[in-house]
Parts: structure tokens; C-alpha cells; sequence
């Protein structure tokens, strides 16, 4: 699945938490951005993260580690991803390598704005979204944002059922009803369920770890 590409390129896609059930998803939703002579996707889970990240300050706490691992790959891969929506130790990296570090929420919202007017995103708890604004309003990205809804799923909780799908659907609809044409996915959990939403509400439903391994393929790709 892994195999080395043959410019010889390298990408780490870092899972902030501690559950392996999410980096093999993330690493299954990113199957098709391996092609021949592209670069080597490797999916990795950071060990002392939590089992989920749901507050600011799971998010402070993973900056030290996270940073350490980076620190000790820099010299293996060509550009890194912080599989997390809150984009945590994102900047702090950035200050250690010259290499890409992209972060999903930063990605995923930049993807969005090309796609429509307006853009949603899609969270778990009502509780995570003063972050996400306050996450959007620093980075520049919350002009044309048309609301954030909450599915009331944690992130541990996420599974694919019928429950689950549906909370999703109707968070998505609200979301169109209040101008959203684009919808991001605010947690690296919900990558299972882009297809299948895209698919059933018609919209432009964006992966941010697909967004931001895309962004990682071309800063490498252009490095040459």
C-alpha cells in the first residue's frame, strides 16, 4: 500500500490521537492519492495522544510531542500533515523545518472557498465550534464562513451506522439552508462518510485530509 514512489518523495500523515482505528482510516481515504511516480503516503499515529482530541487543551498538550516526532522524521520525509481539524503544534512545527506542514482545518477551508460562495463545516460537539471560529478568525478564513453544526458525536463514538449517517445528513442540510454551498469536514474521523454525503446531499463535501495531502503532493511535486 505503501510502496515507494518513484520520485523518491515522501509524505507523513501524522494522527494526533492514539487510535489506530482513525490513522487506518485515514489511510484507506487516501489509497487513490497513490499513483506511480508520485510521492509515498505514510500514515503514522502519535502515541501520546489522546483517544480523541476534544478540547483546547488536549490540542496544547499534543504541541511538545508532536513536534518531537516531526523533529525526528524531518530528515526521512519531504512534507508532513497534522491529521487534526484544530491544527495543533501546525505553527510550532512550521518553526523547526523547512519542509510543508499543513494542518486540515487550514487546508480544508482553503479547499472550500474554491468551491462555493459560502462554506459550512460540519463538527462534532456543539462545544467544539468557539474553537473553530476562534482557529478560523486567526488564520484569516471566517469572511465567508456560513455556519458551523454540531452532529453530537464524539470523536471515540464515530462509527458507521445508520444513526450516525443521518445526524450527518441533517447537520449538512442545515448547513445548505443557512447558504453553505460547500461543506468541510471538521474531524479526520468523518472521513469515511465524504462519499456518501457528497452523494446524498448534492453538495461540495470536502475531505480536509484528502485537501491537505493534495497540497503536500504539489509542494513536493514542485521541489522536484
Amino acid at each position: 500500500m505503501n510502496s515507494r514512489g518513484k520520485m523518491g518523495r515522501q509524505i507523513l500523515v501524522i494522527n494526533p490521537n492514539s487510535n489506530e482505528a482513525v490513522t487506518a482510516a485515514l489511510d484507506r481515504s487516501l489509497e487513490r492519492m497513490r499513483f506511480a511516480g508520485g510521492p509515498e503516503i505514510t500514515c503514522m499515529t502519535l502515541a501520546e495522544g489522546p483517544l480523541g482530541i476534544e478540547t483546547s487543551r488536549q490540542s496544547a498538550e499534543l504541541v511538545t510531542p508532536l513536534c518531537n516526532l516531526i523533529a525526528r522524521e524531518r530528515d526521512k520525509f519531504d512534507a508532513f500533515v497534522v491529521g487534526c481539524f484544530s491544527d495543533p503544534g501546525v505553527i510550532a512545527a512550521r518553526e523547526m523545518t523547512n519542509k510543508p506542514v499543513l494542518g486540515l482545518c487550514e487546508a480544508g477551508v482553503s479547499a472550500a472557498l474554491n468551491f462555493g460562495e459560502r462554506f459550512g463545516i460540519l463538527t462534532n460537539m456543539e462545544s467544539d465550534a468557539n474553537g473553530e471560529r476562534r482557529l478560523l478568525r486567526a488564520q484569516g478564513l471566517d469572511a465567508r464562513l456560513a455556519g458551523i453544526e454540531a452532529i453530537g458525536v464524539s470523536v471515540t463514538d464515530l462509527q458507521d451506522v445508520p444513526e450516525i449517517r443521518q445526524a450527518l445528513l441533517q447537520a449538512a442540510r442545515r448547513l445548505e439552508r443557512s447558504g453553505a454551498g460547500t461543506v468541510v469536514l471538521g474531524c479526520a474521523g468523518m472521513t469515511p462518510f465524504a462519499e456518501r454525503l457528497a452523494e446524498e446531499t448534492g453538495l461540495w463535501v470536502v475531505n480536509p485530509v484528502v485537501a491537505a495531502v493534495g497540497l503536500a503532493i504539489a509542494a513536493v511535486v514542485a521541489r522536484g
